[in-house]
């Protein structure tokens, strides 16, 4: 710890002129955050878990476009774009005079070789460019797109992140891995995997300079040792804040942000294998009904996530009429018992660890629900989350897989809707648990219109489609908690990932 802080000093020291390490004033301009995970790899053109990479790389890499704190689009490394009437030709004018962190230009060359590198890469970026049948460089600051078919999700996510063909063709493959580049406002100035990340700004950004010089992110899974940091003054900023210390941090005089994220918490199944007790509608739905989502939220979690059915009330195709299970553990026998299972069944349960707070609460009263309600039997696991990912791969080619988990699945709180439902629910996607024709006739039909208000209406379908189907069962939706020093303010962007987003932070007294 005492490396840790003697290096943030120096960065400090370097960034705002003091001498004195830990200094809070507003000339240091620098941030201390503890967060609960640390990138798989520094590359993000080759990340298999782009989320718990961009929570800190967000602020060295950019997107095509970006987002606003209150979720709209802006403009990026492309300044506008032009569709074609059929929707399958896109023109991206791109911005002059980028530089990466290299000192490379940026050009139409960048995207085209990023675009064909996370293609190789990245099951992530494969899955979001399924349509593009090419993409063109007529020139250094034009890339013209040419899509298969219309892909409203395109437009919506900045999923391809750039990088510098030049800078890669000049140190090559080990070097741009360990010391990669990017046009993001800050650089990375040091790194140790599972401790630590050191960024300071880069000069020649384009985009407005941040009020933040320089940032020490501190990597610490275990939620209540974040607390303690924050509390002792070792940082100035923490994610992932546990629920139960929510209301004592703020009559304590911190200042705590509570933003609904990505992703949702669920009961997820898999329905690939015909001969599992829930692979009959009526089991899941007894499932439903023995879980007593209210007590989750109110007791266990502090009242801090939300519990809708689905969506949010902010996002596109939200149903405020949209049938909810709620807790009726007579129900859940009546359906069991319909189903053939009166006296239970034993099962699998995976539970998603290290990354999520609550999910291992979460995972324990679902398995003594089921118990007591309908003498289901768990046999839990905890699984890291690339891991489960990895599972589930393999799950959705089993025939004779046993897959259930408490893990957090894409389904609020997303730049597009579309999103969720191409990765979790579309039958074609590689990680696709059951596959259900009317679903994916209503995904194809969305995703192929860019009209918001027809998109919309089959966005509703779609979502009670998942409600009756109850191939995953909505618990709660997350919300991280981001508390901080009086003196720290920070704006998070909604409906995307959780992520300190260093120029939207500003570090006073």
């Amino acid at each position: 710890m005492t490396s840790k802080i003697a290096l943030f000093g120096a960065l400090a020291a370097m960034a705002a002129g003091t001498v004195a390490a830990g200094m809070h004033t507003a000339q240091a301009q620098s941030l201390r955050v503890a967060m609960n995970a640390d990138p798989d790899v520094l590359d993000m053109t080759q990340s298999t878990n782009p989320p718990q990479g961009l929570a800190t790389l967000s602020n060295v890499y950019e997107g095509m476009w970006g987002f606003n704190p209150d979720g709209t689009k802006r403009a990026g490394l492309v300044t506008s774009t032009d569709v074609s009437p059929d929707g399958k030709t896109i023109t991206m004018h791109l911005r002059h005079g980028v530089k990466f962190q290299s000192g490379d230009p940026f050009t139409s060359k960048d995207v085209l070789w990023s675009h064909e590198r996370m293609l190789k890469k990245t099951w992530f970026y494969r899955g979001f460019a399924r349509f593009i049948d090419h993409m063109e460089a007529p020139d250094d600051y034009t890339v013209v797109v040419k899509m298969k078919q219309v892909d409203a999700q395109f437009l919506a996510l900045p999923a391809l992140v750039i990088a510098s063909k030049t800078y890669f063709d000049r140190v090559g493959e080990a070097e741009f891995a360990k010391h990669p580049v990017g046009t993001g406002p800050y650089k990375i100035v040091n790194y140790v995997p599972g401790q630590y990340l050191d960024l300071a700004t880069w000069d020649g950004a384009w985009d407005t300079k941040p009020q933040v010089q320089s940032a020490h992110f501190v990597f610490v899974q275990d939620d209540n040792t974040r607390v303690a940091k924050l509390r002792a003054g070792e940082v100035d900023l923490i994610m992932a804040t546990p629920y139960a210390d929510y209301d004592e941090l703020k009559k304590a005089g911190y200042t705590e942000v509570k933003l609904p994220v990505h992703p949702t918490q669920s009961v997820q199944m898999s329905l690939i294998n015909k001969h599992t007790p829930w692979a009959d509608v009526r089991v899941r739905e007894a499932m439903a009904y023995a879980i007593d989502k209210n007590a989750i939220v109110k007791g266990l979690l502090h009242g801090v996530p939300t519990d809708y059915p689905r969506l949010m009330p902010d996002e596109l195709g939200y149903d405020p009429k949209l049938k909810d299970y709620k807790y009726d553990p007579k129900k859940a026998r009546q359906l069991l018992d319909e189903a053939g299972y009166a006296n239970g069944f034993s099962m699998p349960l995976y539970v998603s660890t290290g990354v999520y707070f609550g999910t291992q609460e979460t995972a324990e009263a679902v398995a003594l629900y089921l118990k007591q309600n309908l003498n289901i039997t768990t046999k839990m696991q905890g699984i890291q989350l690339i891991q489960l990912l990895q599972l589930i791969g393999r799950m959705a080619k089993d025939p004779n897989g046993e897959y259930v988990s408490v893990a957090g699945l894409p389904v609020a709180n997303l730049p597009t809707p579309l999103e969720g439902v191409s990765l979790a629910y579309y039958g074609k996607a590689p990680f696709a648990l059951y596959h259900d024709d009317v679903m994916d006739a209503l995904y194809e039909k969305a995703d192929g219109t860019l009209d918001p208000k027809e998109q919309g209406a089959l966005i509703k379908q779609m979502m009670a489609r998942e409600q009756q189907e109850l191939q995953t069962i909505t618990l709660w939706q997350y919300v991280d908690v981001y508390a901080m020093r009086k003196g720290v303010t920070y704006r998070p962007g909604i409906h995307g990932l959780e992520v300190v987003y260093l120029p939207q932070v500003h570090v006073g007294m």
